[in-house]
């Protein structure tokens, strides 16, 4: 248990779409981080720090640790959000 960043299913662009499973979220471990949660290394050390100064990196790296450690419907669902976010980003 540490204190971080939420990411995966903790994350702004998946919680409120799955019901949790307990309560215990994942978290990129991050000294001002306001969670507590399991610790998951995020892909890059530099993640927890960058997120916070960018939203969409934010939502596509916790939909990419959905990915990452989810169940297959939360795969799934993680999948389709990062779909429809580059598609429409295509449409810009």
């Amino acid at each position: 248990m540490t204190r971080g960043v939420p990411t995966a299913f903790a994350a702004p662009s998946l919680k409120s779409l799955l019901i949790s499973a307990g309560e215990y979220i994942y978290v990129w471990p991050f000294a001002k981080g306001k969670a507590q949660g399991q610790s998951l290394e995020p892909l890059f050390k530099s993640v927890p720090e960058a997120v916070q100064k960018d939203e969409r990196l934010y939502e596509y790296l916790a939909l990419v640790d959905a990915i990452r450690i989810g169940n297959q419907r939360e795969t799934g669902l993680a999948v389709e959000r990062i779909s429809e976010r580059l598609l429409k980003n295509e449409q810009r």
